[in-house]
């Protein structure tokens, strides 16, 4: 049977003979990246052997195609593979189960197709002839899974199977689980950024609902945009895991935004948030500075209106300071009028340098952070 699981102490159970260990080759294309191939099934020592195979190698690519073996091993090269930062691979036709799975979650980055067979199910080991699940090694794949970031609901599949079971991985249900996958599709591939995961949807949907809710006086976006942006990661995360999933994914985003707020202020964690989007392509609403730039005289308009890192910070200083006036007694608004002024000039000395100009915003921020203009 495919895809054994097994506890380091055991070898192989369903043959008289050891297992061969797998084939662990190193080919390189064209001087430029490294492939490194594993073939067969995953014994005792496979882990070393990997390991003095890429131990002077930097960019390497991890084609796999296993039944699985020994969890010890199959754990050594995952390690290895993402302390490297190496990529894994599944082909379109290949197979890739139980701890050889593990090896191909451990990629920094993993590719797959939609004909890829990567199955996974429990740990197990032989007991008077019968099969059973082996908690330290399951608890083993759990801390490890888990130190690779994935949640407990990828920890879940990955080990819920019985030892004559598989759960197979598709593109789909991966991104449903939170794994981001590179999938193949002949000479095209589909990146994490095409298709996200429910868990990108999950923040970006939290991230667009701090910017209608918090955000909106700092910065005037667009409202449409930031509507739509919550709109398609709401749709999209609840297709992929249901109402239900959906809701308990991003709740506890919510929360810790909520703390936030009051930890970093509503200010700070704006600017954050909005630079977190844009960060990933996403739209912001935020198109320009808080002044036409069309109508941009000096070269540190200029400057500004063509670094998008500038707009939010601009505006937000913009809005901050037309809200103290509107809010302070009539007797301090030329103290008000004074110190923009002075900031004004200190901002029109930076010319065209970028970096003072976001030195001299940040210090202007840091002085307004506690101000909350919604």
């Amino acid at each position: 049977m495919f895809g054994r699981l097994l506890i380091s102490i055991t070898l192989a159970i369903f043959v008289c003979r050891a297992a061969a260990s797998a084939e662990i080759e190193l080919f390189n294309l064209a001087g430029e990246l490294d492939i490194v191939s594993i073939k067969g099934e995953i014994v005792d020592g496979d882990g070393d052997r990997f390991n003095e195979v890429v131990r002077d190698r930097e960019r390497v690519s991890v084609v796999l195609q296993s039944p699985g073996g020994l969890v010890r091993d199959a754990l050594q090269i995952g390690a290895e593979i993402r302390l490297r930062n190496f990529a894994t691979m599944v082909s379109s036709d290949g197979e890739c189960y139980s701890a050889c799975g593990l090896i191909w979650i451990s990629g920094a980055r993993r590719y797959m197709s939609a004909g890829s067979k990567i199955g996974f199910h429990a740990a197990y080991r032989e007991e008077n002839g019968e099969y059973r699940e082996s908690g330290v090694a399951n608890a083993e794949i759990g801390s490890f899974l888990t130190h690779l970031g994935l949640r407990i609901e990828a920890i879940r599949y990955f080990t819920i199977a019985g030892p004559q079971e598989f759960l197979l991985l598709t593109p789909e249900h991966a991104r449903a689980l939170g794994i981001d996958v590179f999938e193949q599709n002949g000479i095209d591939v589909v990146s994490p950024d095409q298709l996200p995961t429910v868990d990108t949807y999950a923040d970006r949907f939290v991230s667009y609902t701090l910017l209608r809710s918090r955000c909106t006086g700092f910065f005037q976006p667009a409202e449409s945009a930031i509507d739509e942006g919550i709109r398609q990661a709401f749709d999209e995360g609840n297709r992929l895991v249901g109402a239900e999933q959906w809701i308990k994914l991003w709740t506890p985003m919510l929360d810790r935004v909520k703390l936030e707020i009051i930890s970093k202020g509503a200010l700070l964690l704006c600017l954050d948030t909005q630079s977190h989007l844009r960060r990933q392509g996403q739209p912001t609403g935020i198109n320009s500075p808080s002044f036409n730039c069309s109508q941009a005289s000096t070269l540190t308009e200029h400057a500004i209106c063509s670094d998008e890192n500038l707009w939010a910070k601009d505006r937000a200083v913009n809005a901050i300071y037309f809200w103290i006036r509107s809010n302070v007694e009539s007797s301090l608004r030329q103290r008000i009028l004074a110190v923009q002024r002075k900031w004004l000039g200190e901002r029109n000395a930076c010319g065209g340098d970028f970096r003072c100009l976001n030195e001299v915003y940040d210090a202007r921020i840091d002085d307004v952070k506690l101000i909350d203009v919604n």
